[in-house]
């Protein structure tokens, strides 16, 4: 279809009844709608892009970042640029706590390898503190399925098994969504994951039973209307290392204003009747008290601004009838679009 503009004039506002776009609160196209913000992205010391709106949780330097899971400075070491995991000193956990969120993690399982199945190279990230993305050696290490590397611990196996050789580094890209609750503590969304290894997907939007366990997992009543948490790294007695980790908050976006859109105006249904017609591509027809535009298929409901001047009811269009010197409708200029020049078209007798 060929795209039309909406003229600066119009950049007026639908009725708020009328006008979501699906549960966003803004029309399809909507210039009002802010922008989205630029953000860059640069090189870390181990090769991975960063963000420039991300947080980063461990460069490499220090643990200023992280704390002991138990409480005080965390008891991890740092080696070669990488934080690794002290047997027997407990989890580390960031201080600032998270909900939804994109994490990048990378990680190296020991180069001599000792024990097998879940007791070789074995660690884990835990999203707010609950949720577990296993970390384990997983390469030629036979294991249960919902506990090899990638996993959602006991709940969801990966979809392949992408891991390299013990002490090769590896990645995960993780994109989390908090769970969402109601106002009376009942779950009205589950936490999701999607994740990737080594630039494989190995987790699509799968859905958490609840925060993970070793043999079962637990109940979203757990949390207790939790929306917020820290991330995690397992200590589970193999001297596991980590890098370049950093974390993007996506719970930034703004909502809609609560009532964007001005109220339209009530035309009688003479003035209605008067507007219907053939105009071109762009029929008129009165349906149910209503005035529609159908264009590409749909039925465009059209809400007046004044006698002459209609928007769409979602998306950010226009249409404005134009009169003779006696008030004949004989034409109209049509705007489907944000870009571009508005079409006129005269009406067919």
């Amino acid at each position: 279809m060929k795209t039309f503009v909406i003229m600066f004039w119009v950049i007026l506002v639908l009725p708020n009844q009328l006008q979501a776009q699906l549960a966003t609160g803004w029309k399809a196209h909507d210039l009002n709608r802010p922008l989205p913000e630029v953000v860059s992205v640069s090189k870390s010391n181990g090769g991975s892009t960063v963000p420039s709106d991300a947080i980063v949780l461990f460069d490499g330097s220090d643990l200023s970042q992280w704390r002991a899971a138990s409480g005080g400075d965390a008891k991890w070491k740092i080696v070669d640029g990488a934080m690794e995991s002290v047997p027997k000193s407990g989890y580390v956990t960031t201080k600032q706590q998270f909900g939804d969120c994109q994490l990048h993690v990378e990680f190296a399982t020991p180069v001599k390898v000792k024990g097998k199945g879940q007791g070789r190279g074995n660690s884990g990230v835990f999203l707010m503190g609950k949720f577990e993305v296993q970390v384990l050696d997983s390469f030629d290490n036979p294991t249960y399925a919902d506990g090899s590397a990638g996993s959602i611990y006991g709940q969801h196996p990966p979809l392949v098994n992408v891991s390299r050789k013990p002490g090769q580094w590896q990645t995960y890209e993780i994109i989390f969504t908090r769970p969402r609750f109601s106002k009376d503590g009942s779950l009205e969304s589950p936490a999701r994951f999607t994740v990737i290894h080594n630039g494989v997907l190995i987790q699509n939007n799968v859905e958490a039973f609840g925060p993970t366990n070793w043999i079962r997992h637990k109940n979203y009543q757990s949390l207790k209307n939790a929306d917020t948490g820290p991330v995690s790294l397992q200590d589970h007695g193999n001297p596991v290392r980590y890098r370049n980790i950093w974390i993007r908050d996506l719970e930034k976006q703004k909502p809609a204003p609560e009532n964007p859109y001005p109220d339209g105006i009530e035309l009688t249904d003479a003035q209605k009747e008067k507007l219907v017609g053939k105009y071109g591509r762009f029929p008129i027809t009165l349906d149910s008290g209503k005035l529609f535009m159908k264009q590409a298929g749909q039925q465009l409901e059209m809400i007046p601004v004044s006698p002459t001047e209609f928007q769409f009811a979602k998306s950010a269009g226009t249409a404005k009838f134009e009169l003779d010197g006696d008030g004949n409708v004989t034409g109209l200029e049509v705007a489907l679009d944000a870009f571009g020049k508005p079409q006129k078209v005269s009406k067919e007798k």
